[in-house]
């Protein structure tokens, strides 16, 4: 099927292709959160957004296995390269404070936004192939890396504590995980009290104190 970055070439029935396809895919995602994979019927999501029953399958003709497969893949692979070259480009010259209050805003921006797929991820991980759990910590583990070297140039001019990278990185991005987490599952019931604006200020701060010298 042709795809939106055929922009050019697309004709009016070729677009709205496109966005039924899209209609499907978003209603197969908030289904598959909050019913839970297995128990969503390729039925409920075409009716859950007033298709025909069978449409589904024009579009997606191995079902919902294949759509949990495209929600996963546009999220683990598109949605993380998007914040890991988002990392890559943010300038030599940013403060600590600043580089951390960025690093958190990114994450925000691309990952934090799509409540449905985090459910997805945290309740059906028996529904993902062993490619996709590798692929995700793959992901996490680059994360972590791009972190860790920024944060060890402010190691070696003794700006900062000098001990183990990894969990100075890892309890900074814990506590950005913690909140989402929280979100997710509580939205206003959270126990954090505070926008994401907010947290991610108290956050940088505390992670500074814990880490000067």
């Amino acid at each position: 099927m042709k795809s939106i970055k055929d922009a050019t070439n697309l004709t009016s029935r070729d677009l709205q292709a496109i966005e039924r396809r899209e209609q499907l895919l978003e209603s197969a995602k908030e289904l598959f959160a909050l019913k839970g994979f297995h128990a969503t019927t390729t039925r409920e999501i075409t009716r859950n957004i007033g298709m025909a029953d069978g449409l589904i399958y024009h579009y997606f003709p191995e079902g919902k296995k294949q759509m949990l497969d495209i929600i996963l893949k546009e999220f683990l692979d598109d949605r993380y390269l998007l914040v890991e070259a988002e990392i890559a480009g943010l300038e030599d010259t940013l403060s600590l404070k600043e580089l951390l209050i960025s690093l958190g805003n990114i994450f925000f921006a691309y990952i934090a936004k799509d409540k449905y797929v985090l459910q997805i991820l945290l309740k059906e991980k028996s529904a993902f192939s062993e490619e996709y759990t590798e692929r995700f910590s793959q992901h996490v583990s680059l994360l972590l890396g791009q972190t860790m070297k920024r944060v060890q140039v402010f190691v070696d001019r003794k700006e900062i504590r000098s001990f183990d990278i990894f969990m100075m990185v890892n309890q900074f991005w814990s506590a950005i995980y913690s909140y989402i987490l929280q979100d997710v599952f509580f939205g206003n019931h959270s126990f954090y009290h505070s926008d994401r604006e907010h947290y991610l200020i108290q956050v940088v701060e505390y992670t500074l104190l814990t880490w000067e010298l």
